[in-house]
């Protein structure tokens, strides 16, 4: 199935003391992706809602503690993308979570870049 971009907006308030600023200074595209995320001892499938050239959300999912590493596999229109990321916040309710993207290389920010001009 082809990813998704729906539209430009920032994203919606997200439990979390720390990072607030730092979350909010990229402009977010709404999207419907696939996302593998890998953490020190398991395997997730999770969705993404939306997406930065900072982070990702990634909805309908119990969330790590925030600073729990992952890596995350995304199914961009670009084709596939793995980076790393910590997460920094849950969504109100408990279900979802806010990844900040860590160590991101220029030939990623570059794909990342070029998918949310196409949105």
């Amino acid at each position: 199935m082809r990813p998704r971009f729906v539209s430009r907006s920032k994203v919606s308030s997200i439990d979390d003391t720390s990072h607030h600023d730092d979350r909010r200074s990229d402009a977010r595209a709404d999207v419907a992706i696939w996302v593998q995320e890998r953490t020190r001892d398991a395997l997730y499938f999770q969705r993404a809602s939306n997406l930065s050239l900072g982070g990702v959300f990634l909805e309908g999912t119990l969330p790590h503690p925030p600073g729990t590493r992952v890596e995350l596999d995304l199914e961009l229109a670009h084709g596939p993308l793995r980076v790393a990321g910590e997460v920094v916040g849950r969504a109100p309710g408990g279900l979802g979570m806010a990844v900040r993207f860590v160590e991101l290389g220029a030939d990623e920010r570059a794909v990342l870049a070029a998918c949310l001009e196409q949105s």
